[in-house]
């Protein structure tokens, strides 16, 4: 029992059956786990208990079927089977565990196999259950061997490449805070697979603490905080275990059409006429827009405050101020968040009510990055019918089609929430109940059609898409460390990611940002991203799920000199060419698909891993540095060149050279540029 880790060390179906597996640990204390099939060629193992302990009111997962596996006694074990499942766990023998002579407990489900190697008792790497300490919290702990060869991934956003093998990653919801190239992330996923066949998913709302090959290269050790245990293992390769996850958890909602035109955004427009103004001016140079965004729509600085506690500020934005808008054929995104700011008569009167997450003493719980940031409990019934006829009052009053639903990551460890659920079982999964209710208020007041962009988030999350990478700078590490989050996102089942094109700040635009918010003064914000860097970054946006603009200088491409500004904006030209194939491709598997989901099997395509499918035929290879060059790896047959470059033959590794109106995008010849781009 080294590390305080009380391991699993015998297993027999228990008296009774019906699925129940009767487990010994090295305490000799004794548990039962209800083995079920719920998805083919998915276990899942739950630990069964008397009388059900409360769950949370969300739910990560679908309303899934209680198929149990059977059981039954073989040689050395037990079989656990059901469709599309063959699984073993190891007898094992708790007399020779504890005289020194036996080895962690096995098992085995198709390429799944516990790491139960003999060492295992000498690292941190047995299975079964860690109790809490003053330290720490209890958790359950599962181990998989991995094999020499194979990759990992998911996790949710990953700034440091898709690959996880070899790292440590703490899946904890926080605030980045504008940093790129971080391990660590605004959205974390409990889903680990690998290409050798295997994948593992935790329903869980809490953190959990993965080491993929950072302790030992051949083993993963997953800490599934909490006392309760709800495991699942997946079967099959990439494609197959993305779509069994989507089964437990939830396919993305289809987007209508016009989410997938121009999204023109900065951080912010401060008036209703300067929204007015910008449209005009790129109508003029020939750039579409469909979609545009203000963050600063309220009484009160998003920039200062982090709440939405304030109504619209009327001096800036009048009543009707999205109909000018919306007669030029623009829909209007607005920004919100899931908190109110303390010392406000608001946020006395929803502490009256019960409305806010609270502590231990009955006072409101804060934030843990933001002593004056309130959040709302969206576990309390009437708190959340009271948010969600807010937003459905939003909507109707001020006309948009689109919400930004910022935050939801900081939820503090002594938060206790209606249902009796607590900060840390809440850390990650807020951001699931947030956007749920986002959800239901877009559905009563727009029957569906509108679009909400979210940065938190966690497993189930992908039901409503779609969801950001964050606050990235406007650099070309931004660049790369955003690309890697959105490819990682796109492993982890979420369909329809996006970023801020261009990236969020420089350090010169944030500083003048803070100013700006002291008058709201329009048409002040300059362009502060490298003109070469701005012009290859919106060449990239055109390519993904959502083409979004955003930051703290101007991000509209008139604001750039050439030839960028003529590359950009024949980026959102060609971006409207693109709706049709792209609105279709968004079913079933991720829109954005890296090499390893795109091409499973392909060790070649494996090691490109800043390249990516959109959709079924369109390859993608940004570029990630000045210079306009990259080298980038062509699957089998010929891939024609959708924006300059030339027709290329694979499969094989190409190194390619682009001017500043040409990009690395092509699509598959058989299929041919008619396939994905309507006329011009």
């Amino acid at each position: 029992m080294e590390q305080g880790t009380d391991p699993y060390v015998a297993a027999e179906p228990a008296p009774g059956g019906d699925g129940l597996l009767r487990i010994t640990l090295g305490s000799g204390r004794t548990m039962d786990l209800a083995c079920s099939v719920p998805v083919n060629g998915v276990l899942r193992l739950r630990l069964a208990r008397p009388v059900p302990r409360h769950r949370p009111t969300d739910s990560v997962l679908l309303d899934l079927p209680d198929r149990r596996a059977t059981l039954h006694r073989v040689a050395g074990g037990t079989a656990i089977t059901g469709p599309g499942v063959e699984a073993f766990w190891e007898s094992g023998d708790p007399d020779a565990m504890e005289s020194g002579e036996g080895a962690p407990q096995a098992l085995r489900f198709g390429t799944f196999e516990r790491f139960s190697e003999a060492e295992g008792a000498t690292l941190p790497f047995q299975a079964g259950y860690r109790p809490a300490t003053p330290e720490r919290p209890a958790a359950w702990v599962e181990t998989i061997h991995l094999a020499p060869d194979a990759a990992v991934y998911g996790g949710g956003e990953s700034y440091q490449g898709i690959n996880l093998r070899g790292r440590h990653r703490r899946l904890r919801n926080i605030e980045e805070n504008r940093a790129a190239g971080r391990d660590s992330a605004y959205l974390n996923v409990p889903l680990l697979w690998s290409d050798a066949g295997w994948g593992i998913f935790a329903h869980t709302g809490e953190p959990v603490d993965a080491d993929i090959g950072a302790t030992h290269a051949e083993a993963a050790r997953f800490h599934i905080a909490g006392d309760d245990l709800d495991l699942f293992l997946l079967s099959g390769d990439a494609p197959t275990i993305l779509d069994r996850y989507h089964a437990l958890t939830g396919q993305p909602r289809r987007l209508p059409d016009w989410a997938f035109g121009v999204w023109m955004s900065r951080s912010s427009y401060f008036t209703a006429d300067e929204m007015v103004r910008t449209v005009d001016e790129l109508t003029a140079a020939g750039c579409p827009v469909d979609v545009i965004h203000v963050d600063e729509w309220l009484d009160e600085s998003v920039l200062a405050d982090s709440s939405w506690t304030a109504g619209p500020d009327r001096r800036r934005f009048p009543a009707g101020w999205t109909r000018a808008l919306a007669d030029r054929g623009i829909r209007t995104s607005l920004w919100i968040n899931p908190y109110v700011l303390r010392g406000t008569p608001l946020a006395d009167r929803l502490t009256e009510q019960g409305y806010l997450v609270h502590r231990a003493d009955g006072s409101p719980a804060a934030t843990s990055d933001n002593p004056d940031n309130l959040p709302v409990d969206f576990t309390n019934p009437a708190a959340r019918a009271w948010w969600r006829e807010r937003l459905v009052a939003t909507f109707r009053e001020e006309g948009n089609s689109a919400l930004l639903t910022d935050y939801g990551e900081e939820i503090a460890d002594d938060a206790i929430f209606a249902d009796g659920s607590t900060g840390p079982e809440r850390r990650n999964s807020y951001g699931l109940l947030y956007q749920d209710v986002v959800r239901e208020a877009g559905d009563e007041a727009l029957d569906g059609d509108f679009v909400p962009i979210a940065r938190s988030g966690t497993a189930g999350s992908q039901r409503d898409p779609a969801h950001w990478a964050g606050d990235m700078p406007s650099t070309w590490s931004g660049l790369v460390s955003t690309l890697r989050a959105v490819l990682s996102m796109s492993l982890s089942g979420f369909s329809m990611v996006t970023y801020d094109a261009g990236g969020y700040w420089t350090p010169a635009s944030y500083q003048q940002a803070g100013e700006l918010r002291k008058t709201m003064e329009p048409d002040a914000a300059f362009a502060d991203v490298d003109p070469e860097l701005y012009g290859r970054w919106a060449q990239w946006a055109a390519f993904s799920p959502i083409m979004r603009f955003h930051g703290m200088g101007r991000r509209e491409p008139t604001a750039y000199p050439e030839p960028y500004r003529s590359a950009a904006i024949a980026a959102c030209r060609l971006r409207h060419r693109l709706v049709r194939y792209i609105a279709d491709a968004a079913d079933g598997l991720p829109l954005m698909r890296p090499m390893p989901l795109a091409f499973p099997g392909d060790r070649e395509a494996r090691d490109a891993d800043l390249q990516y499918l959109l959709g079924p035929d369109v390859l993608v290879a940004p570029l990630l540095a000045p210079g306009g060059r990259r080298a980038l790896y062509l699957p089998s047959g010929e891939w024609v060149g959708l924006l300059g470059c030339p027709t290329l033959a694979g499969p094989g590794w190409h190194e390619v050279g682009c001017a500043p109106d040409e990009f690395p995008a092509f699509v598959r010849a058989e299929r041919g540029p008619q396939a994905v781009l309507a006329p011009a």
